[in-house]
């Protein structure tokens, strides 16, 4: 019987779930890092110790990415199971569409989604491109992961950890976040 324990931390609303055999046993939901521990607990009291853990790897909030990943990372060694991380973007009910996030300083990313699996990388590029980028799909449903700044229209989806579940042909052996461009760093003046 195989228990596996889902983290989904991208975005500023995480969730948490555990399924047994396929089918979710535990659901939860936080809105501040510090709460998913709470969630995480509460499903491992729910399903027992977990053979794998799944953990959405973004694009999104760095801190949020970086205590998910810590989590996973941590709980895997404290219990010997395996973890895998997955694109968040892959976490949403839909199989085929495009999903652009809010990646800060006048960007989004992009990414296209086809049967369930990215055609390629989430992209970064300028919000001021995205509506001629958007006009280049026809057929394909388009969400956002938050609001977009004069994008207003676009549907709001958040990545659930249960969606991970079905996305496992991309689970991936590393917990690394998606980061599409260098944080910002201050570099210190030379003496």
């Amino acid at each position: 019987m195989v228990k596996v324990l889902l983290i989904e931390n991208s975005t500023a609303s995480g969730s948490v779930a555990a399924a047994v055999e396929g089918s979710i046993e535990y659901r939860a939901e936080f809105s501040r890092s510090g709460e998913l521990a709470v969630a995480v607990q509460q499903a491992v009291k729910r399903i027992g110790a977990p053979h794998e853990i799944v953990v959405g790897i973004g694009p999104g909030s760095y801190t949020g990415l970086r205590v998910a990943a810590a989590t996973a990372i941590g709980l895997s060694a404290a219990l010997g199971c395996t973890a895998y991380g997955c694109p968040s973007v892959l976490a949403i009910e839909e199989d085929s569409y495009w999903i652009v996030g809010d990646a800060r300083r006048e960007s989004v990313f992009l990414a296209k989604v086809e049967q369930g699996r990215l055609l390629v990388e989430p992209e970064l590029i300028p919000v001021r491109d995205l509506t001629a980028v958007l006009s280049e799909q026809k057929d394909r449903a388009v969400f956002a992961v938050g609001p977009i700044p004069g994008h207003e229209n676009l549907p709001i989806v958040v990545p659930k950890a249960e969606h991970l579940l079905k996305r496992r042909e991309s689970f991936r052996s590393s917990l690394e976040p998606l980061y599409l461009k260098p944080p910002h760093v201050t570099v210190a003046k030379q003496r």
